[in-house]
């Protein structure tokens, strides 16, 4: 259920006095905090009595509360400012406290929703100080350089609205103490899904983003599946549904973070406090955690570990720092007082708006014999509590890395829950696609749906991984991720999911589909047929990229590190602000070909239009045969974590080192300049981005009469120059050419 603004108040007010007398006993656990905005959200995050690092249940409850839940066209703010709370560090067992840039002083901005058709216009107040230090904000700044951290702005991510003015511009500046108005408008046809906003001023991106200065934001869609309507055209919001009274599906936020706060021993100081064995980062009682910089912080450095002798690796993965969901480590989902019944379908909307690490989201069943428990398929809720304490304690008592991830492993090995997903970076897909682990990368989104098969423990893990398959991969490394908890589900009673398979797909694709079927017994055809197969085509957007191509458009990403400081370059360069690297023309079809060196891999993000695969090569080879399955060579590689992706519309993307993403965009709606990059955000600040424009067809008639204009007149002033000794004037060539090609253009 949808909240309403009467409701939230209602339900706010009781709750907190209602938990208030079980603070005492619930305090020291870990509650999952959903940034949902349905009044389901909100019942279960008032009853849990946790603060979760924070201030109080109180602070706790209004972090978590959604702006413009209804979705109809609102006014928001947000204040950018410092934040001190609390995070949880499973190494110590403790709370360690931290200061980190914030929006309204909570671990994670607040979900935003907004409805097709509808205007959002939020205001940004930046409340942070002016006291950068100067060598952080140098007038003459370098713009390979991560600089002015207290200067701020704000991306809409993967919406589809207007890149100029007060829109998603993120070439907009918000000074300390300024504010900035936004306003956008979401076109009537825009897909609903599941998007994100965060910080995005270039120099300062990463700082903001992995201290926490990112939110959900939701487009909710009521366009329904009709005869004779074309494909894409409908929403699937309509159809995620129970079968009694049609009430949607229960949802779940999951915005995953990487907070990587330090401590120092000196106010002047950068380089975080560490453990002189294993070199893991500390934080003493008293310390409060900081990111200062990107020297030691946000950087890719030498390992100082004895079995990573010799090797470069992010500071993220030296640090120790655990992933956290909705600004908590290893909450207890769905909260710490309530169950997720057996048999029940749940929406996860999941936003990967961390930094520095690939996160693999697999759910498993607990093994309650590896807690001394007897297991069966019909415990009670009583035995499920047991379960989690115990699996609470053990994991507690693992203190060393080596014992936590042999505890882990013995716990955390039963039956694999298939996640159904459906959409990708908020874009509904061509049909669902069960997975075993679902690979998410800084800027992904990822919907799915999943069932619980009987009641019990079981555990969200972010599995372990070939360094080949991560953002932090090393050339010539074949070090695993280590496998990592992200979460403990408790699921109670309910109606066991029959073991029941239709051919190659597993019980939980027949439980679902049959259950989407029940509840959609009057959807139009051929939307009612597709669904028997969890085909999506009436709901899946349709990029119209099959006409003719305009142009194509290489695209690669390098570190140059024969600089004298290495340098993050797109096609050999680092960003400069006042370069538009390439113009494209509304209403054009582009094919881009993107790809990595070997050095490293990289996260693909454009702003504005999303683009369709159309094919992935690993090397000079296509990953696809002729039916758009992965070939043989490329499922023995191990990695198949391309094969589903032909024909699939995003607009983040990991470039894996040896491969190429062929993908073609069409340019709709809106001209203006807006931003590729890295979503590997300290490699954005330290130059891996290039300006985009995109002009009207007249434009660019104009700019190409207006080209072989000024390639002569500056080699005729050249020519002159040189004869008098005088220094060419850029911005006097500028306009000769432009008043000679208007003269041109007007002769014609």
């Amino acid at each position: 259920m949808r909240l309403k603004s009467t409701t939230l108040i209602a339900v706010f007010s009781v709750s907190v006095a209602a938990t208030a007398a079980h603070a005492q006993s619930t305090a020291a656990t870990r509650s999952f905090g959903d940034l949902g905005d349905t009044s389901d959200a909100l019942a279960d995050n008032t009853a849990a009595s946790a603060t979760n690092g924070l201030a109080s249940i109180l602070q706790r409850l209004q972090c978590l509360l959604p702006l413009n839940p209804l979705g109809n066209s609102a006014s928001v703010t947000l204040t950018v400012k410092k934040g001190v709370y609390g995070i949880y560090n499973p190494e110590t067992n403790v709370y360690d406290t931290v200061s980190m840039r914030s929006y309204n002083g909570c671990p994670t901005g607040p979900t935003i929703t907004i409805k097709q058709g509808a205007t959002l216009k939020l205001t940004l107040k930046n409340a942070l100080g002016a006291n950068d230090p100067p060598d952080f904000c140098p007038p003459d700044v370098d713009h390979s350089t991560p600089h002015c951290f207290n200067h701020t702005n704000i991306h809409t991510h993967g919406l589809h609205v207007s890149p100029s003015g007060n829109s998603d511009n993120v070439l907009l500046t918000v000074l300390p103490g300024a504010t900035q108005a936004y306003s956008y408008k979401i076109p009537a046809t825009h897909p609903s899904g599941t998007f994100w906003y965060h910080a995005h001023l270039h120099g300062s991106t990463a700082i903001d983003v992995a201290s926490g200065m990112a939110g959900v934001l939701i487009v909710r869609g009521s366009r329904a599946a009709r005869n004779g309507v074309a494909d894409g055209s409908a929403d699937i919001d309509t159809i995620l549904h129970r079968q009694l009274f049609n009430l949607p599906f229960r949802e779940h936020v999951m915005l995953f973070q990487q907070i990587e706060y330090g401590c120092f021993d000196s106010a002047s100081s950068d380089v975080p406090l560490a453990d002189a064995k294993t070199f893991e980062w500390t934080c003493p009682k008293g310390a409060t955690g900081e990111i200062r910089g990107y020297t030691n912080q946000l950087a890719f450095v030498p390992d100082p570990r004895p079995d990573h002798a010799g090797q470069l690796n992010s500071t993220w993965a030296i640090s120790g720092r655990y992933t956290q969901i909705n600004g908590v480590v290893q909450p207890v989902f769905p909260s710490a007082l309530s169950f997720v019944p057996a048999g029940e379908i749940r929406r996860l909307r999941m936003v990967h708006g961390g930094n520095r690490d690939t996160i693999n989201v697999k759910i498993v069943r607990a093994n309650l014999s590896a807690l001394g428990l007897a297991d069966s398929q019909s415990l009670s809720a009583t035995q499920v509590n047991t379960a989690t304490n115990s699996a609470a304690s053990k994991l507690v008592n693992a203190t060393s890395k080596t014992s936590q991830t042999t505890t882990l492993d013995a716990i955390c090995s039963g039956e694999t829950v298939k996640q159904l997903e459906f959409a990708e970076d908020g874009i509904t897909m061509p049909a669902m696609v069960e997975k075993d682990v679902n690979s998410m990368n800084p800027g992904y989104r990822s919907d799915v749906l999943v069932a619980f098969p009987s009641p019990g423990l079981y555990c969200i893990l972010d599995e372990a991984a070939s360094s080949s398959a991560t953002i932090n991969f090393r050339p010539n490394s074949s070090k695993m991720k280590d496998r990592r908890l992200l979460s403990l589900a408790r699921v109670g009673p309910g109606v066991n999911i029959p073991n029941t398979t239709v051919g190659a797909h597993s019980k939980y694709w027949q439980y679902i589909r049959d259950q989407l079927l029940a509840a959609n017994a009057n959807l139009a055809r051929p939307a009612k047929d597709d669904l028997a197969s969890l085909t999506l085509k009436a709901f899946a957007p349709v990029a119209a990229v099959d006409g003719p191509l305009d142009k194509t458009v290489p695209a690669t990403f390098d570190i140059n590190v024969f600089a004298p400081t290495p340098q993050f370059v797109i096609n050999g360069k680092p960003y400069d602000p006042a370069v538009i690297a390439y113009t494209g023309t509304l209403g054009h079809i582009d094919e881009w070909d993107v790809q990595a060196t070997p050095l490293a891999t990289h996260v693909f993000h454009i702003h504005t239009n999303p683009f369709k695969i159309v094919d992935i090569k690993n090397g000079n080879t296509s990953i696809y045969d002729s039916s758009g399955n992965c070939t043989a060579a490329e499922i023995a590689t191990g990695d198949e974590e391309y094969c589903n992706l032909r024909g699939v519309v995003r607009d983040t993307l990991f470039i894996k080192a040896g491969y190429t993403l062929v993908m073609r965009t069409k340019y709709e709606d809106f001209t203006g300049e807006f931003v590729m990059h890295c979503h590997i955000l300290d490699h954005e600040d330290r130059g891996m981005m290039e300006n985009v424009s995109i002009v009207s067809p007249t434009t660019a008639l104009l700019q190409r009469i207006a080209t072989p204009v000024r390639l002569a007149s500056d080699k005729a002033a050249g020519w002159f120059n040189q004869l008098t000794g005088r220094k060419p004037d850029p911005t006097q060539l500028a306009l000769s050419a432009a008043m000679c090609s208007s003269k041109y253009f007007a002769a014609k």
